[in-house]
């Protein structure tokens, strides 16, 4: 995946970026005893410098894709993990233990409130699935988490202290970039890929989803704006809730509709697939060979390059379906394609004319290489053991050969190699013979 996901993905790590430095600047603050950084609002919050090191830990791990991180990952996740619930189950004697670790030098209260701590624990088992490979959940996480300082960034904007006034605004601009980088870097898994795919419900998606996020804070501002006895806390929430609600299904539904359209799109491929092969032997069948062959050949004559082809015939087959069965007959065909294969290079072409008749075309291949690959393939079937299909069974095949001429198109060269097959069939067969 190219465009938007490789661009997403960049964003991933500027996120991460960005939260990494501003708990770097707090933790600096706590030394430096700047109050400003630590408690931006008077009347507000201050910043625990535990809360500034679980986001610079969360932010390095966002970064950290290889293998060899993923100890450090999961023992990082994991004690993030443990704090944060030891915080939500046992609030007060958390909240004792981290004012009396504080080391801020002036009097308001330092705290990990329960949305930062809710928040921080949701990254930390969004991080941890994404390890194990479960990015669905992993961003549903992240997009929970979201919801905390998202919360109170709304409540800071509209002038309603509940939502907020335990969580310090530095914490906010920390929690938020975090919580889109841990979502971004799942970008390529999850809902994530067809909501930043190339295909066109993807982009329909896109184009759409910031706006139906969107919907309900302004609409809610509205509200607040004609009736400002609206702006409470179980209002506010209802915003979030929904904003949240609505994109996690529009990301459901992308993902969706993109599996739709992806196995839809497989399974074209694969009819496209079968329009093009055999159905017996899986080589290619006679008129998608032509239309290759006609492409080969004016690109090899365009740079003056040799191009041979092969003309296959199995040497008495209709005996081998009389005597054996039709059903021995057509695994004999099989077999016969397999060791055609083995026997070509990567850029040669194997097709079935018709019937037990075969043409291999040999790009780059002068008529002395022509003769040595078609007698590796007689050789190669003749000594070949066919009896797991018939007892006493022997196959053998007459090849004619011919190197193409600068005037040639196919039809002559095919042509050619009939002609060279028949005098092959005519002096004995089980022959390779130059046209």
């Amino acid at each position: 995946m190219k465009g938007p996901a490789r661009a997403a993905l960049g964003l991933a790590s500027l996120f991460a970026l960005c939260s990494f430095l501003i708990a770097v600047v707090a933790l600096v603050a706590y030394r430096l005893g700047l109050i400003d950084i630590i408690q931006p609002l008077t009347d507000g919050p201050a910043l625990h410098p535990v809360t500034a090191l679980s986001v610079i830990l969360l932010a390095t791990c966002v970064v950290l894709t290889t293998p060899r991180a993923r100890p450090f990952i999961d023992g990082v996740c994991a004690v993030v993990l443990l704090g944060a619930l030891a915080r939500l189950a046992f609030p007060d004697e958390a909240s004792l233990w981290l004012q009396q670790h504080n080391t801020y030098p002036a009097e308001p209260e330092a705290v990990v409130s329960t949305g930062t701590a809710l928040c921080l624990l949701l990254l930390a088992a969004s991080l941890l699935l994404r390890q194990y490979g479960n990015a669905v959940i992993s961003q549903m996480m992240s997009v929970l988490a979201y919801s905390a300082p998202a919360l109170a960034l709304v409540g800071f904007v509209l002038g309603v202290h509940e939502p907020y006034a335990r969580m310090s605004l530095t914490t906010i601009l920390m929690l938020i970039p975090l919580c889109v980088a841990t979502a971004l870097s799942t970008v390529f898994h999850g809902f994530l890929r067809p909501l930043l795919g190339p295909t066109r419900i993807s982009a329909l998606a896109r184009r759409h989803l910031a706006l139906v996020m969107m919907a309900p804070y302004l609409l809610g501002l509205s509200i607040i704006n004609i009736s400002p006895d609206a702006a409470e806390i179980s209002f506010l929430i209802l915003i979030v809730a929904s904003s949240q609600t609505v994109g996690l299904v529009v990301a459901f539904l992308a993902l969706s509709f993109g599996n739709l359209e992806r196995r839809s799109n497989i399974l074209q491929r694969r009819a496209e697939t079968r329009a093009m092969r055999d159905g017996l032997t899986g080589a290619m069948n006679r008129a998608s060979f032509t239309n290759q062959a006609h492409r080969e050949i004016g690109e090899h004559r365009r740079i003056k390059s040799n191009v041979s082809l092969l003309f296959i015939d199995v040497d008495h087959f209709k005996r081998i379906n009389d005597t054996y069965g039709h059903e021995t007959g057509d695994e004999v065909l099989k077999r016969i394609t397999r060791l055609m294969r083995r026997c070509l290079r990567k850029g040669d072409t194997v097709a079935r004319w018709g019937g037990e008749e075969f043409v291999v075309l040999l790009p780059a291949t002068d008529l002395n290489g022509t003769l040595l690959i078609a007698e590796k393939i007689r050789h190669r079937i003749e000594v070949e053991q066919f009896d797991e299909l018939a007892t006493g069974l022997r196959v053998t095949v007459s090849i004619g050969c011919v190197e193409m001429s600068s005037s040639e198109g196919l039809d002559e060269l095919v042509a050619q190699a009939d002609r060279a097959l028949y005098e092959a069939k005519h002096r004995g067969r089980n022959q390779t013979v130059a046209a």
